[in-house]
């Protein structure tokens, strides 16, 4: 898996999108190493460290977080599962067949790839909405049902790793914060991106088609297409067919699914030459059929950019932690503060401590506490009746009655 975000001197997120080829200013999220924005023409854009590459980057037991089925569609399947699924399907699933027992491999079962059904095979297997990505038979409408899903419950999963590891004072901590961190900034692009559809058509007569994502506005997409297609067409038309607002995670499917039609020009992918009107039409309806993004409270604090609610628990429980450390801090500074001044006051030759003289004995029994107490007392009271009535302490009746006796 390929690195796709480094950080700056604010611990802010940088996309490999954002950085030009070569050594970077920006650091490994996860080790704070060096990093190298690798930009060339056969692999994917990524960051590389410039010296040796971190474990947590390097990693076997764990990936980099992924949008799950963004952008591979194998479902995690070996060469051999996808040969037998999809054999299968042309056998089976394309004509609409059951698929007797004796013929699935139970990993496809525990996968939950294929199902049995009941009513309309008798017992015999059919494909799930699942098991119908590999071979990309799966409508767009129900590729969303299947992956909407699934995006949220790996945010969720990344949100308890962090809770977790916080809670645990795991050395795990920071992994898990930078994976919940680059998930949502991934996340945050594809609901950022806006899915275009467009009809092109050539000065040859060809009608070409188009699909692919955009965060501006459809009319400055389109003019960078005509100047990517001048250098092979004398001139041509486009017609926007769809657009599909927060819908880039269907980019890539759309892709796989269509595949067969993809045509190269040049260097140029994303275009597709359908053939007919009709096979044009299916597509179309297939785009068309998907229903409008309703983004929900999660979806719309992740495209604001908000930290997620574990990362909020952090900061504030921090924030917490330090003002309590100031606190203590300021009680031992002033604690040492007093400590100091005591031992100044008592080399300078001054008294430390509580004064020396008192009130006299005379002050002290013309209170009107004492007084309350000497009253109660003449009344021939217990020194709990006494200390209850004054409304005083027992121990303040006690010295009164023995002041009394001393007199």
């Amino acid at each position: 898996m390929w690195l796709q975000y480094g950080i700056d001197q604010d611990k802010t997120l940088v996309s490999i999108e954002d950085v030009p080829r070569g050594k970077t200013q920006v650091r490994c999220p996860y080790c704070d190493g060096e990093l190298t924005a690798k930009k060339g023409q056969r692999n994917e854009h990524h960051f590389a460290h410039t010296h040796e590459t971190c474990r947590e980057v390097n990693r076997s037991n764990r990936l980099l977080p992924t949008l799950p089925l963004y952008d591979n569609f194998n479902i995690w399947l070996t060469g051999k599962e996808l040969q037998q699924i999809k054999d299968l399907w042309n056998r089976y699933g394309e004509k609409d067949r059951g698929i007797d027992e004796s013929k699935v491999p139970r990993v496809l079962i525990r996968e939950e790839l294929l199902e049995r059904n009941t009513y309309r095979y008798g017992g015999e297997y059919q494909f799930t909405k699942l098991g119908k990505i590999p071979v990309g038979a799966l409508s767009l409408m129900l590729f969303n049902q299947v992956q909407e899903p699934m995006l949220l419950e790996k945010l969720q999963e990344l949100e308890d790793n962090l809770e977790s590891a916080y809670h645990e004072k795991s050395p795990l901590f920071n992994e898990c914060l930078r994976d919940l961190q680059i998930y949502q900034a991934e996340f945050r692009k594809i609901l950022a991106n806006s899915l275009y559809y467009l009809q092109i058509d050539t000065s040859g007569g060809n009608t070409i088609y188009k699909i692919g994502v955009t965060r501006r506005d459809i009319e400055t997409r389109i003019s960078e297409i005509k100047s990517d297609l001048a250098p092979y067409f004398d001139s041509v038309s486009i017609k926007v067919l769809g657009t599909c607002p927060h819908r880039g995670n269907v980019e890539k499917y759309f892709k796989h699914r269509y595949s067969f039609f993809n045509i190269p020009i040049g260097n140029l992918t994303e275009y597709y030459n359908l053939f007919t009107p009709e096979q044009a039409k299916v597509a179309l309806r297939d785009l068309r059929r998907m229903k409008a993004k309703e983004l929900s409270k999660v979806e719309v604090d992740i495209l604001d950019g908000k930290p997620s609610w574990i990362e909020q628990f952090i900061v504030e429980q921090e924030q917490t932690r330090q003002q309590q450390i100031l606190i203590e801090q300021k009680k031992i500074r002033r604690s040492q503060a007093i400590k100091t001044g005591m031992s100044r006051a008592k080399n300078w030759g001054q008294h430390v401590g509580r004064p020396s003289i008192g009130e006299s004995i005379e002050e002290f029994l013309a209170k009107p506490s004492s007084q309350r107490v000497i009253a109660a007392l003449d009344e021939g009271l217990s020194l709990r009746e006494a200390a209850q009535k004054a409304n005083v302490a027992i121990n303040t009746v006690r010295k009164v009655k023995a002041l009394l006796v001393d007199e």
